[in-house]
């Protein structure tokens, strides 16, 4: 469960919008963002940095459903993160979108995945190759998940574990938005080193076997004429 409703998160209005402003906002401290959903409609807002860190470092990290208070005002909803927009150099913060909290109303989420268990196929020489590190899934707010924990014990050579087989996992009101033949981890045979020879030895001879191509000039005889 991530629900940390004893979470207050105070947020401000934020009237004047645009780059400059943005820009103006994280030189301070304040990170740029909305609150929308809950048949209300969308407000911009600013979220203080070290608020946002601390609301993150929770268990429940961007799942965790908080409560949402406009500051100099008693209007206050429960909400989560709905997305994070991080700068790709300086990785620092630049949007937040909340969604507010409505009971009874599903949310789609990103839940993690932890793998657990010691394979039997990486016992006998395999590569665990995991594939997709979390999955999208669609539950109501009280029964939020913080992670999914998959086990690998049993997996062998060449076995694996796709999302269908991960329903057991989730709440009553939960549903993965996802492909469920989809790969999630898989126990691969690694090539051996004499496969690994022979594929080389294959491609020499392939491009051993391109003659070089014919320059197009004078023969000897024509040279000799001269």
């Amino acid at each position: 469960m991530s629900e940390a409703t004893d979470t207050v998160i105070t947020v401000e209005r934020r009237d004047v919008t645009g780059s400059s402003m943005a820009g103006k906002l994280r030189r301070e401290g304040k990170i740029p963002a909305v609150v929308y959903g809950g048949d209300k409609e969308t407000m911009a807002i600013t979220v203080d940095h070290r608020t946002l860190q601390d609301l993150l470092r929770q268990e429940g990290g961007e799942n965790t459903i908080f409560l949402l208070k406009l500051a100099g005002t008693k209007q206050e909803r429960r909400a989560m993160i709905r997305d994070i927009q991080i700068d790709p150099i300086t990785r620092k913060y630049k949007h937040v979108d909340f969604i507010r909290v409505t009971r009874g109303q599903k949310l789609t989420v990103s839940v993690h995945l932890e793998l657990t268990g010691d394979s039997v196929g990486v016992r006998h020489g395999g590569l665990c190759n995991f594939k997709s590190r979390e999955l999208d899934v669609e539950v109501l707010p009280r029964e939020m998940l913080d992670r999914i924990i998959v086990d690998v014990s049993e997996l062998d050579l060449g076995e694996h574990i796709r999302v269908k087989d991960l329903e057991d996992k989730l709440p009553p009101s939960g549903k993965f938005m996802e492909d469920p033949e989809r790969i999630v981890v898989s126990i691969e045979i690694p090539r051996s080193s004499a496969e690994a020879e022979a594929e080389e030895a294959a491609a020499d001879m392939v491009f051993g076997e391109q003659s070089e191509p014919e320059l197009i000039g004078r023969s000897k005889d024509d040279e000799a004429g001269d």
